[in-house]
């Protein structure tokens, strides 16, 4: 015989002998006891690791090749950590056929236990070793120790003195005892806060339109909802515990939740706005929020909250807004600011310091306001030193009680977009902004160059949150240094 195929034959048969090749087969067995969980069961992770205990059952294996005495053989659990404190792991073994009373395997009643390990040593074998049918009982896995995912049991053997386990490794494709779901889906907001500041009929003090009816006054609400994923085992869904929401809402840059600061000295301090007789601001639910010293972040807990049971979805409302149902100019308190929630707000479900779930995106919403618009439909402007310079004068007068930001909205011919900050416009105060607005076209249309100092033929809109009838613009430009040209606009006439 050619020796390359002796030689192939005596590698088959020695790979066939180490077992190499074959694979046990291994699957899940209930064991009905009464921590035990059913074979395919989906069990809520926040319910199961937040209980005390362990989760009981079993698995069946299958050999395909022949064991020995002195074998040892080891089960490992691919997620959670085994206990072997509360209940004794046994195994069995009989023929291919289950007869009673046969054992061609017998094992050492002692396994050796590790975190996620167990080890049995083979005592005893009689007869055919192959096809042995094992039933493996109580196993158990610490509840608190569960990761999500699929929880299975694999198994492989090695020789006496071998170093690894690489015998009759049973494949895991069937082995899922049970599997360990998030029953806690994404936060999201329902609804956003959408409130428009009235400047008209309520000073700035109060919304438009109301949302509900937690305040005394007109309220503005968000609302988060939290997804709830179906689970099979109810015995420790969420249903029967406790969790804590938790949101952070932040004002928009440069912006403060000042109508929260009950006697307006620039400092918030918790719980400011709830013993207050005088101030505007209000929030709901009181007991729930905190706010930071500088009035930048409100922070609402709900501690204890008992989330929905094994499907469906939980809703929590924030509402702010006014504490008087009619506002006017002669309510004592703040402005509500009108903003855009910043994307760095956020949202988390925590079980003390375990975060369950937290907010992938947390759009609030936006506070705008029908306060004072004013548009200069023409101003020329032309940065060149000397006789050719155009600089346009603007002032904003409020003769309102009230005192509110302004900002500028620019386009030139081109339609290039730039915009100005103008601070804040005091209650009875007229306001320079022409700087503000100078250096933000210089900065915008880049006038320093020499091909665009020429000038620029703009459209300005200004925007404040302030009332409307008491809120005028005086508009006008002045050409090398004098000779002061005014400009109509919008307000003219108030």
């Amino acid at each position: 015989m050619n020796k390359l195929l002796i030689k192939g034959a005596v590698l088959t048969a020695v790979a066939a002998s180490c077992s190499y090749a074959s694979a046990a087969t291994i699957g899940p067995r209930y064991t009905g006891a009464t921590t035990g969980i059913a074979a395919g069961a989906i069990v809520s992770l926040e319910g199961s690791t937040s209980a005390t205990g362990v989760y009981q059952f079993g698995a069946t294996l299958t050999t395909a090749t022949a064991h020995f005495a002195g074998d040892e053989w080891q089960f490992t659990l691919t997620r959670g950590t085994l206990s072997s404190t509360i209940i004794t792991p046994t195994i069995a073994c009989t023929d291919s056929a289950g007869t009673a009373g046969t054992q061609p395997i017998t094992l050492d009643p002692n396994p050796t236990v590790g975190s996620n390990t167990l080890t049995y040593s083979v005592t005893a074998t009689s007869g055919t070793t192959s096809g042995a049918v094992c039933t493996l009982t109580s196993l158990a896995v610490v509840r608190s120790s569960l990761t999500a995912g699929d929880v299975a049991v694999t198994f492989a053997a090695r020789r006496n003195g071998s170093g690894t386990f690489e015998r009759d490794t049973a494949s895991t494709a069937n082995a899922n005892t049970f599997s360990v779901r998030s029953q806690l889906g994404a936060i999201t907001v329902q609804s956003a806060f959408n409130g428009v500041v009235d400047y008209q009929g309520s000073a700035g003090k109060g919304f438009f339109a109301d949302d509900g009816s937690a305040l005394d006054g007109k309220e503005d609400t968000l609302v988060v909802r939290i997804a709830q994923a179906t689970v099979s085992d109810t015995a420790f869904s969420l249903g029967a515990t406790t969790a804590s929401l938790n949101i952070v809402l932040r004002a928009e840059s440069g912006k403060k939740f000042a109508f929260l600061d009950a006697n307006a000295d620039g400092s918030c301090t918790a719980q400011e706005w709830a013993v207050t007789t005088t101030h505007s601001g209000r929030v709901d639910p009181t007991g729930d929020v905190t706010i930071n010293s500088t009035c930048t972040e409100l922070t609402f807990v709900k501690p204890a909250q008992t989330l929905p049971g094994v499907a469906g979805a939980a809703t929590y409302a924030i509402a702010m807004g006014s504490k008087f149902a009619t506002p006017s100019v002669g309510t004592l308190g703040q402005t509500i600011t009108p903003m855009d929630f910043p994307a760095t707000s956020t949202a988390t479900v925590t079980k003390g310091s375990t975060v369950w779930v937290a907010s992938t995106t947390f759009d609030a919403g936006e506070w705008t306001s029908n306060g004072s618009t004013v548009v200069i439909p023409y101003m020329p402007a032309n940065t060149t030193a000397g006789t050719a310079k155009i600089q346009p004068v603007i002032y904003v007068t409020n003769r309102s009680e009230v005192s509110g930001p302004a900002t500028a909205t620019i386009r030139n011919e081109s339609g290039v977009l730039c915009t100005a900050d103008l601070g804040t416009i005091n209650s009875n105060r007229t306001v320079n902004v022409s700087t503000a607005i100078t250096n933000a076209i210089a900065t915008c249309y880049n006038t320093s160059d020499a091909a665009t100092a020429a000038g620029h033929r703009l459209n300005i809109v200004i925007t404040a949150s302030l009332p409307s009838a008491t809120t005028e613009v005086y508009s006008g430009f002045t050409v090398g240094g004098s000779s002061r040209v005014s400009v109509v606009n919008s307000s003219n006439g108030k």
